[in-house]
């Protein structure tokens, strides 16, 4: 049976707050207790279609980052690991679009959008603690700077 995107992206986050309930945070557990909360809205959908959810969902993966940012760097990066290894088992093809537009940002030197700057500030998160991916990381570290240097500038 085919699964829709919608049932994937439920599948990633379950799996997602599964590994955070093995972390000793209080950002974790307000996400938890959030996801708790709000899960049945997404299983039995009555006020939006499945793919407008859907939508909605994808972009709160790529705005995890955000959220995570208060956690302990050593926490954060267990997090991004966790969030990583739900979205590769549940909807691989969101990682593999994901890296096509890492390396578009990549080639065009700048990130142009906050849903840009969510995705590679996480990208960033999972390299933090790869030494072979340092040069990299710096680039990543730079059109970073430079996104937000302009934001609080406009």
């Amino acid at each position: 049976m085919r699964k829709d995107k919608l049932t994937k992206l439920i599948a990633v986050f379950d799996q997602f707050y599964n590994s955070m309930m093995q972390l000793d945070d209080p950002t974790s557990k307000r996400l938890i207790e959030n996801w708790n909360g709000i899960r049945h809205n997404y299983v039995n959908p009555v006020s939006a279609s499945r793919s407008a959810l859907a939508a909605g969902m994808e972009q709160g993966l790529r705005e995890k980052s955000l959220l995570l940012q208060s956690m302990h760097a050593e926490l954060r990066k267990e997090a991004a690991e966790a969030l990583e290894a739900a979205i590769a088992e549940n909807y691989p093809e969101f990682l593999a679009k994901d890296a096509d537009r890492i390396t578009k940002i990549k080639t065009r030197g700048a990130i142009r959008s906050d849903n840009e700057f969510y995705l590679v500030r996480h990208h960033a998160d999972l390299l933090e603690s790869n030494p072979s991916q340092q040069e990299e990381l710096q680039l990543l570290y730079q059109l970073l700077d430079r996104f937000e240097s302009r934001a609080r500038h406009a």
